[in-house]
């Protein structure tokens, strides 16, 4: 569903140095509105800035109108409009007019700035949850809302009635200097106006900017292609093989950059077969080649070699065997479950049949009744990142040799360091940025297990400032190392991005 009238969409940045020279350097306001007649990116901004404000202005200089789904086609650029059932009236010539919505104009305008579609087909709406996933969340002094002031050309700005993100249903472009690039009503051309004509009222929701450096770079930290993604719920996963632990899950359309790509386990799905998985650095793991824009095998990524392939690619996770000791299980159909109990968390796996397996540490949980046997014994398989009943599991009912976990899980999985958080309602992060989704929260000072560590969003909080954050495997998320106790850079944990690493 479209945003209504008002648009819904990612803008992107605007004008040449060129055309600087060639417009008024004065902004002239048309008359008894402040609507201007020029389009002209304000101040310095990126090369990327730059680029999406040429296609902008392009558009504004063609005088092309709003038309309601227009731009929402499965390619981006220009298309035929639909009706807006809610506002049949105004909407009537949307599907006799070709031209954009105020979200199919952003992603028009960042497409011709980055050559790739990256910010897909979805409402205003929709590109702002993706923005507080894969972009830099623009915040103003104390993290609240930003003001005009906290912004630079090329930030995206999304308004809605109440200021609330379920109110969102516009997104313009910001030019620099106090004034947005916008599609906003149908059948009326782009225009530029005053930013605080469109943010009264409390209806600014918030910005996002976009990761600039021209020509188009990773956030620091990353390496690899820039690449797109897309389906829905898509499992990035620890090695390049289908039931191997999940590490996250991406919402999509996601922005991702692609370390090496290779052969692993073949995966059917959504209509096509492949064997091909990539490696995402800023996601921590593989994704099949199925999820991502382009061929089967992708021409611009690299081919996975030493120590980057990863030979676990066949059925189950594989694993360091020698930590907590190689077992077996039996069965088949046997579910992994991120909790040890049958009613909550979630299936992170499924083992086909009997499978060899490390076991790290194991508990007593939920009693569990099957195949004729009653247990509340659960073993923690640190490969797959969950928890198995010990009935499916080949020895005695409490494992000989195998420890006990200590919280959660084990403090020690495979490739992990124990170490100790500090604070209460400490948040996990799904992605190195405050902004992004809280995948969990310490209520207090917490064992945990930390696998790498890397520089990403800098953060600032109880009176210290720190770029690094580690990656908890056991939540499959990342926390600043504001709130771990030791270093701001914990002494002996690796640095995360090597393929075939914990992530």
């Amino acid at each position: 569903m479209r945003a209504r009238r008002w648009g819904g969409g990612l803008v992107a940045t605007v004008l040449t140095a060129l055309l600087l020279a060639l417009l008024p350097a004065a902004a002239a306001h048309a008359e008894g509105t402040r609507e201007q007649n020029w389009c002209a990116l304000q101040g310095i901004g990126s090369d990327e800035a730059h680029r999406a404000a040429d296609a902008a202005c392009q558009e504004w200089r063609n005088r092309t109108l709003y038309t309601w789904g227009g731009g929402h086609g499965p390619a981006p650029g220009a298309s035929y409009g639909t009706l807006d059932l809610h506002d049949l009236a105004e909407t009537w010539n949307d599907p006799f007019t070709r031209g954009f919505d105020c979200s199919g104009f952003v992603r028009w305008a960042w497409y011709k700035a980055v050559g790739r579609d990256i910010l897909g087909g979805g409402t205003a709406q929709d590109m702002y949850i993706g923005a507080g996933r894969t972009y830099q969340a623009v915040h103003g002094s104390g993290g609240g809302k930003p003001a005009v002031s906290d912004l630079q050309p090329g930030d995206i700005v999304f308004t809605g009635v109440g200021g609330t993100v379920g109110s969102i249903s516009h997104v313009m472009l910001y030019l620099g200097g106090g004034y947005v690039v916008e599609a906003y009503q149908s059948q009326h051309p782009v225009r530029v106006i005053d930013i605080n004509a469109r943010i009264s009222d409390n209806r600014l929701v918030g910005v996002a900017r976009m990761p600039q450096g021209g020509p188009f770079t990773e956030p620091p930290g990353y390496d690899g292609t820039l690449q797109v993604t897309w389906g829905t719920d898509v499992a990035v996963r620890q090695h390049p093989n289908k039931t191997a632990a999940l590490v996250t899950r991406l919402s999509g359309p996601d922005l991702v950059y692609a370390t090496c790509q290779q052969h692993g386990e073949t995966v059917t799905a959504e209509g096509y077969t492949n064997d091909a998985w990539t490696y995402l650095s800023n996601r921590g793991g593989w994704i099949s080649n199925i999820y991502l824009r382009g061929p089967a095998w992708l021409p611009e990524v690299p081919t996975c070699s030493g120590s980057a392939h990863d030979p676990q690619t066949g059925s189950g996770g594989g694993g360091d065997v020698a930590q907590g000791g190689a077992y077996s299980t039996w069965g088949t159909d046997v579910a992994i479950r991120s909790e040890p109990s049958t009613t909550s968390g979630s299936t992170v796996a499924r083992l086909s049949g009997p499978t060899s397996v490390a076991v790290s540490c194991q508990t007593h949980a939920q009693s569990v009744t099957s195949e004729g046997y009653t247990n509340d014994a659960w073993s923690y398989l640190p490969q797959y990142g969950g928890w198995i009943t010990n009935i499916y599991m080949r020895g005695d009912a409490w494992l000989s040799g195998v420890p006990a976990c200590d919280g959660k899980g084990t403090s020690t999985p495979a490739g992990a360091s124990p170490y100790r958080t500090w604070g209460t309602g400490v948040a996990i992060h799904s992605y190195p940025a405050a902004g992004s989704a809280v995948v969990a929260r310490l209520a207090g000072p917490t064992n945990v297990a930390v696998s790498c560590q890397k520089y990403a969003e800098q953060v600032t909080a109880e009176g210290y400032t720190n770029s690094a954050w580690s990656y908890l495997p056991e939540y499959q998320g990342w926390i600043t190392n504001i709130y771990m106790q030791g270093d701001a850079w914990l002494s002996g944990v690796p640095s995360c991005g090597a393929p075939g690493g914990a992530i």
